[in-house]
């Protein structure tokens, strides 16, 4: 037997049986621990690359590392050609189990068609969505700013702004009761807009969204300072632009869902603390012009973030920091604006394609170094690993 088919058949078969049975077996358990089940709420990072590689180390140390003792390695003092090969087969194995685990999240996610978004509560919780009905309300979007070094060394300064944009199954303040008070008032009603008396040809033009409150008030609220020209009532609106002159009681709101925006740039961190502070106003100024012009009401299906979701959390807090918010704990979701059927991307050929690179690797590798002395011919392959054990 040829040295190349003895290093092929003892360690490189094996590695590559390691690898298909170390990504299906992890794969498996965290879909069903992870997803199926929800046994555990664990950061998606941790899920995806940590806990993989705890996992990888086992398999290689127990059925790898014997094999490649096989070989006859030059040992120079300052590198361990052994744990040379064991890194790269630790790259190889690690690349497409992390691309993997993305890979089932996306591919097993399940779409769930709203006819309305206020639905969203009477199903049970899928990764998609499509809503028909909904409405975006960008005039109550919550804010979170976060800095974070990172990089090799602390060389990189981290700008986050995440953005929470609340979801309505209806315009916001409530457009069918703007409608009634509009067409169900008597045509000598008084209007009241911003405070000021007004008419009801202003009133039909403002626009549901620019209008912040409108209550109708009864006769006994308005004869006593206007007589009989208050007996019909009156109409009172407040705009969004109007300045009160006392501290007006926060508005409580109670939206469906939330849709994520996430903005980042990344800076030298040895900048000084100027330089950082100019980079940010230019940094938010760009923010601010892109969030004004994003039409997020044309997303073609909604992605919705799970509790293992490391962005998650700051989307929370920006949304709980200012105390406005009614209801439970939030519904975030991701705007997609490409087709469904492309959500997978090209995960699934980067799987094969990682491994087939790294094994390509390791296979060369192999080649290039030499077998021990061992008569590979006449001796029981089995019992001369189970000796390098």
């Amino acid at each position: 037997m040829s040295k190349f088919a003895v290093k092929f058949r003892l360690i490189f078969l094996p590695f590559v049986y390691i690898t298909v049975c170390a990504i299906c077996i992890y794969t498996f358990l965290n879909w069903l621990l992870i997803i199926k089940l929800k046994a555990f709420a664990i950061d998606q990072d941790i899920i995806n690359f940590f806990i993989p590689a705890i996992f990888i180390v086992i398999p290689l140390v127990i059925w790898l590392r014997p094999r490649l003792k096989l070989l006859k390695f030059k040992n120079t003092g300052r590198h361990d050609p052994l744990s040379g090969y064991i890194m790269l087969a630790f790259i190889t194995i690690l690349a497409p189990m992390a691309i993997a685990q993305m890979y089932m999240v996306t591919a097993t996610g399940k779409l769930t068609r709203l006819d309305n978004i206020n639905q969203i509560n009477n199903f049970p919780a899928t990764k998609y969505y499509t809503a028909r009905h909904f409405y975006v309300s960008k005039g109550f979007s919550h804010f979170r700013f976060t800095f974070v070094v990172s990089g090799k060394s602390k060389s990189d300064f981290d700008m986050y702004i995440y953005a929470a944009v609340p979801v309505f199954d209806h315009l916001f303040p409530d457009t069918n009761q703007i409608a009634a008070i509009r067409t169900g008032a008597n045509a000598n009603v008084l209007i009241f807009i911003d405070n000021k008396l007004s008419n009801m040809q202003r009133l039909k033009k403002l626009t549901a969204d620019s209008i912040r409150m409108m209550r109708y008030l009864n006769p006994s609220f308005v004869m006593p300072k206007y007589g009989d020209a208050g007996k019909y009532g009156a109409i009172a609106v407040v705009t969004k632009q109007y300045k009160m002159k006392f501290n007006q009681p926060e508005m409580k709101i109670s939206p469906a869902a939330w849709l994520a925006v996430k903005y980042i740039k990344t800076i030298s961190n040895s900048l000084s603390l100027p330089e950082k502070e100019n980079l940010y106003k230019v940094f938010t100024a760009e923010c601010d012009a892109d969030f004004k012009h994003l039409q997020l009401n044309k997303f073609i299906y909604l992605n919705r973030l799970s509790y293992n979701n490391r962005d998650l959390k700051n989307y929370v807090t920006a949304i709980k920091l200012k105390g406005d918010v009614i209801g439970n704990e939030p519904i975030i979701l991701l705007p997609v604006f490409e087709p469904f059927a492309n959500r997978n991307g090209n995960k699934l050929l980067w799987i094969f394609g990682s491994f087939v690179i790294g094994a390509g690797v390791f296979l060369i590798t192999l080649q290039f170094t030499p077998l021990r002395d061992i008569d590979f011919d006449n001796l029981n392959h089995a019992a001369i690993i189970a000796r390098e054990r």
